[in-house]
């Protein structure tokens, strides 16, 4: 069969770890194609896909998951598996580690057969930041080439029945609750500052609806990123402002105020964008970074133990 393999990673690791399932499943038969992401994306006939991606803050580097993203239909149609690349210990050869809650998305999304996560590799001249902090307590190579290739094996001899896999719905990829979510804060700023209106002065107004904007929005990422298959953080971000200026021009700046008067405010409509991005974006990071339920689970059973 024909495999296309490809990976997003920063400083080569993850890309070694490529190219031993490679050279494995090229060993037991099949033909396989190792790509970097950008030449990826433009691949065609193949039969299965191997995608990994180097982990970072809980999160797969971002070239892996835009091939995801760019070849969803496509992967959707073959059999595919995951793979990352992170601990830089040997804790990847010690136990099981599930995929975190972004790849258990992305895997979901399709019908990915299954994940196994391997060791890192950090070398000691690593440079920027926090890399090269991390390099002087834990530089080493946590890559186990015999486990690697005996995951690969395993793909390779699933290969020949292998069928696509089954897609799971999620609810937080729908455009039309992305928008909804939006239209929802956007409501409640415009209540607020209408409460605010009649009970205050129109600068003191001004200023407590700043401050209620980034705590509204705040509520609404939250609630937002809950869902299952919630969008990534920055087009969310991009689109919960592009919703409240879009409302702000039409419904209040065009029938309410009759005037461009609303885009000249710093404070009541040029801080209130910034900060919705901010708090959005800042609130979906927090909420990707935080471990799979069943992970926390797994934790603290060890520790009872």
């Amino acid at each position: 069969m024909r495999v296309l393999i490809t990976w997003g990673s920063k400083r080569g690791g993850t890309e070694g770890i490529a190219r031993i399932i490679g050279e494995a499943l090229q060993q037991e038969g099949h033909r396989v194609n190792v790509l970097p992401p950008d030449r990826a994306a433009r691949a065609s006939d193949f039969d299965a896909v191997v995608v990994g991606g180097a982990l970072y803050a809980n999160r797969w580097h971002r070239a892996a998951r835009r091939f995801v993203t760019r070849r969803e239909k496509d992967l959707r149609r073959v059999p595919v598996w995951f793979f990352s690349s992170g601990p830089l210990d040997d804790s990847a050869d010690r136990q099981v580690i599930p995929p975190t809650p972004q790849v258990e998305m992305l895997m979901e999304r399709v019908g990915a057969q299954g994940h196994a996560t391997f060791g890192g590799r950090l070398l000691p001249n690593a440079r920027g930041f926090p890399a090269s902090a991390m390099a002087k307590k834990h530089a080493g190579d946590w890559r186990q080439t015999d486990r690697i290739r005996s995951w690969a094996v395993g793909i390779a001899r699933a290969l020949p029945t292998a069928q696509a896999g089954v897609v799971v719905a999620q609810p937080g990829r729908s455009l039309p609750r992305l928008w909804l979510y939006g239209f929802v804060g956007w409501a409640l700023c415009g209540l607020t500052m209408t409460a605010l209106q009649r009970a205050a002065s129109m600068g003191v107004a001004l200023v407590i609806h700043a401050v209620a904007v980034p705590l509204i929005f705040t509520a609404v990422a939250w609630h937002y990123f809950r869902a299952r298959g919630a969008r990534d953080t920055l087009p969310t971000a991009a689109t919960f402002v592009g919703i409240v200026a879009l409302l702000d021009s039409v419904v209040v700046a065009g029938l309410v105020q009759r005037s461009l008067v609303l885009f000249g405010s710093v404070v009541g409509f040029w801080v209130p964008l910034a900060l919705i991005f901010g708090v959005t974006w800042a609130t979906g990071e927090c909420l990707s970074m935080m471990p799979p339920k069943h992970a926390v689970l797994a934790h603290t059973q060890r520790r009872i133990a």
